[in-house]
């Protein structure tokens, strides 16, 4: 019989949101109004006069500020993926404070829509409601399962994952040979995502250098099919986080 983590857990892309649904970016597209961020700005969500966005362009981490003022990342937002979007569910008819920041780490171009609008769009079509519900549930998983990631897991491969990841979000890797890394991330914003520090990755990245796993390529980081041979496969994942929390 399956244990809990044997049937809940590495189903998804740890961390990195799943897009959104066509049906709810066709939403944007007809109506959202462009808007900008910069680097390091914060996206507003869950307050008086805020709107629910589609990122189009940019990197944004979701997440919040512990008591030492780090942030403990649980999302990546890519283009495709929204932002105020659950503030907006959770509470159509009023303005309500969620202590979870939205912080650009690259300049962001999205398409910008009133909450109200966004719900009442929704509630146009029970077709919509239930789509935007399954992707809810998605969400739910990519975020667990990131909190498991950093809990579970030790920094390198935490690290593996998450490269993985991004490629995944983007196209299938490319077995025997060299893959880009789709999203132009400091080192920094890596440590964060893991959970760790610049430091740590920054000595991961060298020695896997060092070992021909990963190379860059003008800003371009590329990493070898073979850097994600440890993480192969879900049962892979469990067997780690299992022998790590015993």
């Amino acid at each position: 019989m399956k244990t809990l983590l044997e049937q809940t857990i590495f189903q998804t892309a740890p961390w990195v949101m799943p897009e959104e649904p066509r049906e709810i970016q066709d939403i944007f597209r007809s109506k959202g109004k462009p808007v900008r961020f910069s680097l390091g700005e914060m996206i507003p969500h869950g307050i008086e006069k805020a709107a629910v966005h589609l990122l189009t362009k940019g990197v944004v981490l979701f997440g919040y500020y512990d008591a030492g003022d780090r942030l403990q990342v649980f999302n990546i937002l890519l283009p495709g993926r929204c932002v105020g979007e659950f503030d907006a569910a959770a509470c159509p008819d009023r303005s309500v404070a969620f202590p979870i920041n939205a912080a650009c780490v690259r300049p962001v171009e999205a398409l910008s829509l009133d909450r109200c609008e966004y719900v009442s769009a929704l509630r146009s079509s029970t077709s919509l409601m239930e789509t935007a519900m399954r992707s809810c549930i998605w969400k739910h998983h990519c975020t667990m399962e990131g909190m498991i990631c950093n809990y579970t897991l030790p920094v390198e491969m935490r690290l593996r994952v998450l490269l993985y990841s991004l490629i995944e979000a983007y196209y299938r890797l490319s077995e025997g040979g060299w893959n880009p890394i789709p999203v132009p991330l400091s080192v920094t914003a890596f440590a964060t995502v893991v959970s760790s520090n610049r430091s740590w990755v920054s000595r991961l990245f060298s020695q896997w250098s060092s070992e021909g796993l990963l190379k860059k390529d003008g800003r371009m980081l590329l990493v070898h099919s073979s850097l994600f041979d440890p993480i192969r496969g879900n049962k892979n994942l469990r067997e780690i986080a299992r022998t790590r929390a015993a």
